[in-house]
C-alpha cells in the first residue's frame, strides 16, 4: 500500500515537473544567427542589483510609455556586467521600451530616472528563444558563447541587449544581441 502511494506521488511529481518545463519553454530550441542589427532607441531606466529583479523597472517604463501613447510593443533589458565576475548587488542594467525609429518624444516630459538612449548598430551573434524570459538566459547565453568560441569571434564584452516581444500570457519571444568586436 505504501509503495503504491509513493509511486503515485512520485509519478505525479514527475508529470508536474515535465508540465512546468514544457509550459515555460524549457524544451524549445535556441535559434542562432550572426549579422548586423540596430541601432535601437531605448526608453529606459537604470537598475542596480540582481538581474532577475529588473522586471519592476521595465514595467514602470512600459506604464509611462503607454500613458503617453508611445509604442511599447517591445521591451528590453540591457545587461552591462558579467554576472560571474560582478557581485550580484553591483550588477548594472537598464530596462524599458524599444521605441520605433519614427516615434517622437517631442512634447513628452521624461520623469526623473527615465531617459532616451541609443544602443548602437553593430555586428552580433543573435539568439532567439520562444519561451519564458526566466528560462531563456540559461539556454541562450551558453549557446551564444559556444557559437562565439566556435567561430572565433571577439566578444565585445558585457553589453548584452535582450528584446522581449509578448504576444500573450504564454507567447514570449526574446531576442538576445551579443556584440562582437571587429565585426564578423
Amino acid at each position: 500500500m505504501l509503495r503504491a502511494i509513493f509511486l503515485g506521488v512520485f509519478t505525479g511529481l514527475v508529470v508536474f515537473v515535465i508540465y512546468v518545463a514544457s509550459y515555460t519553454g524549457y524544451f524549445k530550441p535556441v535559434t542562432l544567427s550572426e549579422g548586423p542589427a540596430g541601432p535601437f532607441r531605448l526608453l529606459g531606466k537604470e537598475h542596480i542589483g540582481p538581474y532577475h529583479k529588473i522586471v519592476p523597472v521595465i514595467e514602470e517604463v512600459e506604464a509611462f510609455a503607454k500613458e503617453r501613447g508611445l509604442d511599447c510593443a517591445r521591451s528590453f533589458g540591457l545587461y552591462l556586467d558579467d554576472p560571474k565576475a560582478t557581485e550580484e548587488i553591483r550588477l548594472r542594467s537598464r530596462g524599458g521600451c524599444v521605441l520605433p525609429a519614427e516615434a517622437s518624444l517631442e512634447g513628452v516630459d521624461l520623469p526623473e530616472g527615465i531617459s532616451l538612449s541609443e544602443y548602437p548598430a553593430g555586428d552580433f551573434v543573435i539568439a532567439e528563444f520562444e519561451g519564458s524570459p526566466g528560462i531563456g538566459p540559461f539556454k541562450a547565453y551558453p549557446a551564444a558563447m559556444d557559437r562565439i568560441r566556435e567561430k572565433r569571434y571577439a566578444f565585445k564584452g558585457w553589453n548584452v541587449l535582450e528584446v522581449y516581444e509578448v504576444g500573450g500570457p504564454t507567447d514570449v519571444k526574446t531576442t538576445y544581441y551579443f556584440p562582437l568586436a571587429g565585426g564578423l
